[in-house]
């Protein structure tokens, strides 16, 4: 699930490039949840470089899941969320990458940025997320490194949904 912001364009480059990418990694199948966090910043970084004369605010967040195995891997940016059915109880396999969070927050602070409230809290006073593909302008505090949460895939697993703010707020 991508959810894009300041347009489509990021969604869309990163819909259209993300898992080729991932599936092309050397490290795929030995080490995927290496091979997944290097695509995510690869992915980012290309999509600044092709969208370099675009608009410099597109940006998106991600929730992606992939099962390699019998391994669910799940890695998001931003606030589109990941939860898992097990044995009839929902379990988030996400969390929100919010600047109000303290160590989003930090890190932010950490690389010069700053964090403000202006209608909910904000990267620079603008984004409402502290992680995203994209964004170019605030991309020095603004991360595509995702966090990546591992599951087994047994008879317990039920179901997994994958969703933007839109269906969780």
């Amino acid at each position: 699930v991508y959810d894009g912001h300041g347009g489509v364009r990021a969604a869309e480059y990163v819909k259209q490039h993300l898992f080729s990418n991932l599936i092309k990694h050397p490290k795929f199948i030995t080490d995927t949840k290496a091979a997944i966090a290097e695509t995510y910043n690869l992915t980012d970084s290309e999509f600044l470089k092709a969208d370099s004369c675009q608009t410099r605010d597109a940006g998106s967040t991600a929730s992606t899941a992939i099962i390699v195995g019998d391994r669910l891997l799940v890695a998001n940016v931003g606030d589109s969320r990941a939860v898992i059915s097990k044995g009839g109880q929902a379990i988030a396999v996400s969390r929100d990458h919010k600047p109000d969070q303290t160590d989003e927050r930090q890190r932010i602070e950490d690389a010069g940025g700053f964090v403000m409230w202006a209608g909910t809290w904000r990267v620079g006073g603008v984004l409402a997320v502290s992680r995203a593909f994209g964004d170019k302008l605030l991309k020095q505090y603004v991360v595509a490194d995702p966090e990546i949460k591992e599951e087994v895939v047994d008879s317990s697993l039920e179901f997994l949904i994958l969703a933007s703010d839109g269906l969780w707020d």
